[in-house]
């Protein structure tokens, strides 16, 4: 079959969610090729018909990024698709390889590809066009043995606080004699060679100016003139003991990780959440951190600078490396440099979405503001380890998660480059259930507890859940698949898929759309351990064939 050689291709022409304009580009003139009648929207849908459909194909072109991607070094040795130190792509580059192998002959078939599915199924939420097949067929799903019917909804949140470097106890890290050039930012490293740790240590034991003593150092926040009056003797001496403070690197590396809502029930450990949890069993106080890629991936990795009063050593999956001032500097400003290059941009499902920026987003408050009520500063890690990660709600039913959340990235970012700058610390969380109502309960718990915390939550894209339907098409479907699969059954997933929001549109245009979705076997998705098995895509190209056949 074709479709191998087809893959081959996709995974040459890079295609990272909001960056796949080239794949887009090759596909629509690939369809146009086959002589199908061909569109893409304002989206990067592209929308193709040739003939008398009676079924729709559907997959999505864009792929999560880990590792080396969108460089894939693929791999065959017969029996499984793999790549070199980056995802696949097989979610979902084997199911458009499955339906450009079927367009080279097709005479009656409609094919959809969509755009931004791993970053909230933005392409599919905003597809405004009709399906004209009565029946949709979705090669998206990652078990051969299953004809998905259903799948959870899902909610993304990011948490985001500013604090005066003092609140977090930084205020060494930022005092002038530590770091006297401020013009090319507060934390410039002018040259390790010229400042040797005996002078960094020198600096850090004989401070001329105290920097949580001057409130000219900055804005406004506790220890300002503004709020003199609100700061006691104990916290004045707590921040000069901060000058004896021991830093520590902590990390957390090469963890397992996996699909948020596919894996999220094998309790495959958080980086983030191992790491918070080291620090507060250890008594230290996380003063900056960075972790996680992807909201739809559970971390493999963290970092952070800590402060600890005691001494750290390494434990279990974390490991803990001391740092002179110098070092604690270095590392500070490389967390916040993570943030500039893997930035947490939240998504939306509207039409004039940007690619590649941050977008606004509705919160709970003016701004990303101090929350002025909150007369202590909570911890981070505090905050870290109340916000929820793993399985929420259990459905007995289908024996699957119901309601899940993954604690997913965590970035450390300052707000300019100057004297006034603070630091901001963001938290991105994904949740999924089967339940809007669930969802909604979510919702209200995340916003009491960034409140309680001084933080201000935001949501970006959600999708609601796809109830699960039997259908005829679903049927006809489950026949061809135990051709092969003879044990093969009708479920839900608890993941994302567009069939639920298609059917949902096209129901709003008073047409009815049934749809189910198959895949092939597909392990590791969203990890640089990702690979798909040979022979049950070949099983999978083949029930499609059948099921257009007996359509």
């Amino acid at each position: 079959m074709r479709f191998l050689g087809y893959f081959e291709q996709i995974c040459s022409i890079p295609h990272c969610s909001y960056q796949a304009q080239k794949l887009g580009e090759f596909l629509l003139e690939f369809s146009k090729s086959r002589g199908f009648d061909t569109k893409i929207d304002e989206n990067f849908n592209i929308h193709a018909i040739k003939g008398k459909p009676k079924v729709c194909l559907q997959a999505h072109y864009d792929m999560v990024c880990v590792g080396e991607a969108p460089k894939i070094e693929l791999e065959n040795d017969g029996e499984f698709l793999s790549a070199k130190n980056s995802t696949l792509g097989a979610d979902n580059g084997i199911g458009l390889a499955i339906i450009m192998d079927i367009m080279d002959e097709a005479q009656d078939l409609e094919v959809l590809f969509t755009s931004d599915e791993e970053v909230g199924l933005i392409g599919a939420n905003a597809f405004a066009g009709e399906i004209c097949a009565p029946a949709l067929l979705n090669l998206d799903s990652e078990d051969d043995s299953e004809v998905i019917i259903g799948c959870a909804g899902g909610l993304l949140a990011e948490f985001r606080r500013e604090f005066e470097p003092c609140e977090l106890g930084l205020g060494e890290l930022f005092s002038s004699s530590v770091s006297e050039n401020l013009s090319t930012g507060l934390l410039s490293i002018e040259s390790s060679h010229s400042t040797s740790i005996e002078n960094s240590t020198q600096n850090s034991s004989n401070l001329n100016t105290n920097y949580c003593e001057s409130s000219e150092n900055f804005g406004t926040g506790l220890l300002s003139n503004e709020s003199s009056h609100s700061t006691s003797a104990e916290n004045s001496t707590q921040n000069n003991s901060n000058l004896n403070t021991n830093y520590y690197e902590l990390s957390c590396h090469g963890l397992e990780g996996g699909h948020s809502g596919m894996q999220i029930a094998k309790n495959i450990p958080n980086a983030i959440k191992e790491l918070a949890h080291f620090a507060k069993n250890h008594g230290a106080n996380i003063l900056a951190m960075s972790g996680g890629d992807r909201d739809n991936a559970i971390p493999t990795w963290a970092k952070a600078l800590v402060s600890a009063s005691s001494k750290l050593q390494s434990k279990g999956l974390v490991k803990a490396k001391k740092l002179d001032l110098l070092g604690a500097k270095e590392l500070f400003a490389k967390l916040c440099d993570d943030d500039l290059k893997n930035p947490i941009i939240m998504k939306s499902n509207s039409a004039d979405f940007t690619r590649n920026s941050r977008i606004p987003m509705k919160s709970n408050s003016a701004d990303f503001t101090r929350n002025s009520r909150n007369s202590r500063i909570p911890l981070l890690n505090d905050f870290l380890l109340a916000l929820p990660h793993g399985v929420l709600g259990w459905d007995e039913g289908l024996g699957l998660p119901k309601t899940s959340a993954n604690l997913a990235i965590v970035r450390t970012s300052l707000t300019s480059k100057d004297e006034n700058a603070r630091i901001a610390f963001s938290v991105q969380i994904y949740a999924r259930s089967s339940s809007q109502e669930e969802l909604a309960k979510l919702k209200n718990s995340y916003e009491a507890i960034s409140e309680l915390a001084g933080f201000q939550s935001s949501f970006g894209a959600s999708s609601i859940p796809w109830e699960p339907e039997q259908s005829e098409f679903a049927t006809s479907v489950l026949n061809a698949l135990q051709k092969y699969r003879p044990n093969a059954k009708i479920t839900a997933i608890h993941a994302g898929l567009e069939c639920g929001c298609l059917s949902a549109k096209m129901k709003q245009k008073g047409k009815k759309l049934v749809a189910c979705s198959i895949g092939p076997n597909i392990s590791g998705a969203h990890t640089i351990n990702e690979r798909c098995e040979i022979k049950s895509a070949k099983i999978i190209a083949q029930v499609v064939r059948d099921v257009l056949k007996n359509a």
